[in-house]
């Protein structure tokens, strides 16, 4: 039960949000109000603004403590480069995802407040969803469209917020890196600011999938220099920062057996 519940977890904060267009949003009537970066704006007139948490509350301290003192002692996490993270205004780090440790590397090291990607569904636990309340998770609306999502993720990194996103989607089955999806660079866009590349390593071989406790194995993460993500090859560099970050193979797409292509194609159009 315990390990469902953590795959639950992780699988969440990992949302995948498939790649869109990224065009110029118009602007709203319902603009910010300049004395309240950190609210939404409403969407009726009467209608007070939705504050989003950016700070560091007390909950989020206490398990931001918590989980710095479990990867220092039992996996003797070292930190590499966390100069790289901005110290004022949005930016989205992105990393690969090989435990379900990783939230809990970046919640302790990262000295910012850091917003983490979640499917609303998890707040069906009560006391599940007052944590995520009290962090400022970013709620994602299980049926919303990607555009509501990308939005919700431009909110916080607008109201000068970090977001941290694992392109991937999902956990590594063998340490190696998997398919970035879009979400993180069109996020990115739409909120014009950096993407901080992160790369985790030791954590597959410390929780990998199928255990139920992690080993007390070495950790380590680094963070390298922010790109910038207006970039027409921004999610290149970024795959390749990662790659070389984690120390892990990249991903290669399976390769395409031509003799049953033609015949897949055909079958398609038919």
């Amino acid at each position: 039960m315990l390990h469902e519940q953590r795959a639950r977890l992780s699988d969440c904060f990992c949302a995948r949000i498939p790649p869109l267009p990224v065009t110029d949003t118009p602007k709203s009537s319902h603009a910010r109000d300049p004395a309240r970066p950190d609210a939404r704006p409403s969407q009726g007139g009467a209608d007070a603004p939705e504050p989003l948490l950016t700070r560091k509350t007390l909950v989020y301290r206490l398990c931001s403590l918590s989980a710095w003192l479990y990867c220092k002692i039992w996996h003797r996490l070292e930190v590499r480069g966390v100069e790289h993270i901005p110290r004022q205004g949005g930016a989205v780090i992105a990393s690969n995802h090989q435990s379900h440790v990783d939230i809990l590397i970046y919640g302790g090291c990262v000295p910012r407040h850091v917003s983490f990607v979640a499917r609303d569904t998890l707040a069906h636990q009560k006391w599940l969803a007052y944590v995520m309340r009290q962090c400022g998770a970013v709620l994602i609306q299980r049926g919303a469209s990607d555009r509501k999502a990308l939005r919700a993720m431009a909110d916080h990194l607008e109201a000068q917020d970090l977001v941290a996103i694992f392109p991937e989607g999902t956990r590594t089955d063998d340490g190696s890196l998997r398919e970035f999806k879009g979400g993180a660079l069109l996020a990115a866009r739409l909120a014009k600011v950096p993407i901080v590349p992160a790369g985790i390593s030791g954590a597959f071989q410390a929780f990998p999938r199928g255990v139920a406790f992690p080993r007390p194995r070495k950790i380590r993460v680094s963070f390298g220099a922010p790109i910038d993500s207006a970039l027409p090859d921004a999610q290149e560099r970024l795959v390749a920062a990662v790659s070389a970050l984690a120390n892990a193979a990249p991903y290669r797409p399976p390769p395409v057996d031509l003799e049953r292509a033609p015949a897949a194609e055909a079958a398609r159009e038919g």
